[in-house]
């Protein structure tokens, strides 16, 4: 939902915010006192046509920020594809300029106008202006169709996604062993030489680690063994200048076993000091033990050095260590035998894949069907909700183009349907895609329309309306209020509007005006307490300020409010 509109320089407008709440939001306001404006900054963030005649007179700059509350995982696939952090709060703005710049912002990050009109397809329709109408695109009426059957659609679906994801996969693996005798021949040349020569170097895993180590060791023969050496001198052989370690130890632990007799903590001593003695004289056999295997060989190094180039050149052709270049092997191995035994697999995959498309195709029937029984019901609701809105004339069929044959079909997802909305609105005229409904009014209440019947079917979680009630009063005039209040159970809506049937119904109401002030005229808009709403309704109904229509517009505004109560999911 539209949390907050905050516009800056737009028009008639120096800098406004608007704070909407959930349900239904009703802007009214004297004609000419910028309702317009304020649906044209939406559009603005909406990802719209921008006009810099739009721009404030005098102004270099127009800015209009959006804060909107989404469910983020819903759109997860967007924000993935642009590199955005998924949030469930987003800021939207879009910048313009009188030299013609325009930057559009998703939460401070710069982003191209087509991401940000994507994005907002998604979550809010604006209706009343041929724009921002998600129902007005052909591609979007299939999933319609499936969404209001998908009952008996999505399983269907669910096959078809399995069978379509087999299919693609025996087409992949067909291609791997397609091509002309001439490709499979250069290819079976290729493969072979390069497992020949991943097996003749025989590798092992882990390999050229220890192959390096080894090398080190060779490289710093002579340092390792007089180290060893010096330490075995120091340790038990000692020198000219005195006793070794060893020795001297040992006379320690000779005195103090004198002394033991006098006292225990000198026995606990002298027998940790005989420990040491005795791992000493390990360490110092070992060292020389270890300084005998150490010898400089010349031609280990040599072999390494061979051996650690070979391992270098094929991690440079196969893979980043020894695991990856065996793992290429059989890889190749496995393209090896597909391409020598090329004509008996083909054949395999072949029955396979025609397999595939016969049962997907009969899958493509099955949900054909299942659309064309979705869209009559579909159709009929339709229709209904069009007559109580003031068009009883209205006829409406969802056109499907005739199936291809299986030979000619295009195997996708979704099925080998083509179909688009058709409507004719008034007796006598031709059924023709909704696209071209020419009266702003009556696209808005075929959109109402709709949407009274997918309410919880879509993520659309914001409608606004302009024009809404273009042409329709009284009685008319209440059935769409009385829809519109029902689609605002599901998600928000904002509606202007002049119809005080409307108003009365509105959860929020706010009222747009103009003033003019030292030579320059703003627009203003202000939320509306429970007296100016009913003050605003009586003005809407079009009585004089009296007692009786203050009277009118209080009963609408209590009607309205018993209509709310009464709808499923109030808890009234």
């Amino acid at each position: 939902m539209i949390c907050s509109l905050t516009i800056k320089n737009i028009a008639l407008i120096d800098e406004l915010h608007i704070e909407f709440g959930k349900g239904l939001n009703v802007l009214s306001g004297e004609t000419g006192a910028g309702k317009s404006i304020v649906v044209d900054s939406m559009n603005l963030v909406l990802g719209e046509r921008a006009d810099k005649e739009l721009i404030r007179h005098g102004r270099e700059k127009a800015r209009v920020e959006a804060v909107l509350h989404i469910d983020s995982a819903a759109l997860a696939d967007f924000f993935e594809k642009n590199e955005l952090d998924a949030e469930d709060e987003l800021i939207l703005s879009r910048d313009l300029s009188a030299a013609g710049k325009n930057v559009c912002r998703i939460n401070g990050v710069v982003v191209s106008l087509a991401a940000l009109k994507e994005l907002t397809d998604h979550i809010i329709d604006l209706h009343g202006q041929h724009q921002h109408q998600s129902l007005l695109y052909a591609k979007s009426h299939l999933d319609f169709v499936d969404s209001f059957g998908k009952e008996t659609i999505l399983p269907i679906k669910q096959a078809i996604n399995g069978l379509y994801d087999r299919l693609k996969d025996a087409q992949r693996q067909l291609e791997a062993v397609g091509g002309g005798e001439r490709d499979r021949a250069q290819s079976v040349d290729l493969l072979s030489f390069q497992i020949k020569e991943i097996e003749a170097a025989g590798l092992v895993a882990g390999e050229e680690d220890a192959l390096r180590e080894e090398r080190e060791k060779i490289m710093h023969a002579q340092t390792i063994a007089q180290s060893l050496s010096s330490g075995y001198e120091a340790l038990y052989a000692g020198s000219d200048e005195g006793g070794s370690v060893l020795s001297m130890l040992q006379e320690v632990v000779a005195r103090l076993s004198e002394i033991t007799h006098y006292d225990e903590r000198y026995r606990v001593l002298a027998d940790k000091l005989q420990e040491s003695v005795y791992t000493v004289e390990e360490c110092a056999h070992d060292m020389r033990s270890l300084a005998d295997d150490v010898v400089f060989d010349e031609q280990r190094q040599e072999e390494i050095e061979q051996r650690l180039d070979l391992i270098h050149s094929l991690k440079r052709k196969y893979g980043a260590d020894e695991e990856e270049i065996l793992a290429y092997l059989q890889e190749a191995e496995d393209r090896l035998y597909k391409l020598q035994n090329a004509e008996k697999v083909a054949t395999e995959l072949a029955g396979q894949i025609e397999g595939l498309k016969k049962e997907l195709y009969g899958r493509y029937i099955a949900l054909s069907e299942a659309r064309k029984e979705s869209a009559g019901r579909l159709g009929e609701k339709l229709l209904a909700e069009l007559h109580d809105l003031g068009m009883p004339d209205a006829q409406f069929q969802a056109r499907f183009e005739p199936l291809k044959g299986m030979d000619e079909a295009v195997y996708t997802r979704n099925g080998i349907d083509d179909m688009e909305f058709m409507i004719s609105t008034n007796v006598g005229e031709p059924l023709k895609p909704l696209s071209k409904t020419a009266s702003g009014g009556e696209i808005s209440r075929i959109m109402l329309a709709f949407k009274n019947l997918s309410a919880g079917m879509d993520h659309i979680s914001t409608m606004i309306f302009d024009e809404i009630d273009t042409g329709i009063s009284g009685k008319m005039a209440l059935t769409v209020a009385e829809k519109m209040a029902a689609i605002a159970q599901e998600r928000q809506v904002i509606c202007v509007s002049h119809l005080p049937q409307i108003a009365a119904m509105g959860d929020e109401n706010y009222l747009i005006s103009k003033h003019t002030e030292d030579g320059v005229t703003n627009t203003d808009v202000v939320r509306l307490t429970k007296e100016r709403k009913v003050a605003e309704v009586s003005r809407l109904s079009g009585g004089i300020e009296s007692e009786s229509s203050e009277k009118y517009a209080q009963d609408l505004i209590q009607n309205a409010a018993r209509f709310k109560a009464g709808l499923p999911g109030t808890g009234k």
